[in-house]
């Protein structure tokens, strides 16, 4: 084989080797993100089965898009929160919660604040103090255990944005063409590898 075939062949080897690396672990990411997705589901819909009796109780676990500043640099806008039910009144001081404000300026409205501050009232029911990270000051109202959505367990940045996106109708389109240009060329290209390994194996 010539020094030419040699160099070819390298090259071929080494961009089949990148693009099956990288097609790998795209899907082994896919993979990870659908069994967390499913198990989430199923306790969701365990919950929901469990607790179906129950209309007082929130769900398991709820999602919100954040809108204000009031969290950063904790919680940034257009961040994804994922809140989990926390039974009993077992939230704790530090802790991060989504509440419905009983604020006259943002009542009915989802907020979520830090816990600075915890004052029993009653049996599993507590008076808390909240503030957020970015706010001079405390919240001028307390929140009350039942007013408390759950305590956001993990953040996903920036998926506000994906939200705005998928608001466009149009948008849906793009997304099933950008994937199937995508694998398009991703054939095309390992054909091409392909008739240019049997070239270099013909010489």
């Amino acid at each position: 084989m010539s020094k030419l075939n040699k160099k070819l062949h390298s090259k071929i080897y080494t961009i089949s080797y990148l693009t099956h690396f990288i097609t790998r672990a795209f899907l082994i990411a896919v993979l990870c993100f659908f069994i967390i997705f499913g198990v989430l589901i199923v306790c969701y819909v365990g919950d929901l089965l469990l607790n179906a009796n129950n209309s007082n109780k929130n769900p398991l676990f709820s999602t919100y898009v954040i809108v204000s500043p009031s969290m950063v640099p904790t919680i940034k806008i257009n961040d994804a929160i994922v809140i989990k039910r926390v039974d009993n009144d077992e939230y704790k001081i530090g802790d991060i919660i989504t509440f419905t404000s009983s604020d006259i300026r943002y009542e009915n409205l989802m907020v979520t604040h830090r816990i600075i501050n915890k004052e029993n009232i009653g049996y599993k029911n507590s008076m808390y103090t909240t503030k957020g990270d970015n706010n001079l000051r405390e919240d001028s109202t307390g929140v009350q255990t039942n007013a408390i959505q759950g305590r956001v367990i993990f953040k996903i940045p920036k998926v506000g944005y994906i939200k705005d996106f998928f608001s466009n109708p149009s948008n849906y389109f793009l997304c099933l063409l950008v994937p199937t240009v995508i694998f398009i060329l991703y054939e095309l290209g390992r054909m091409i590898i392909i008739i240019y390994k049997r070239k270099a194996f013909s010489i």
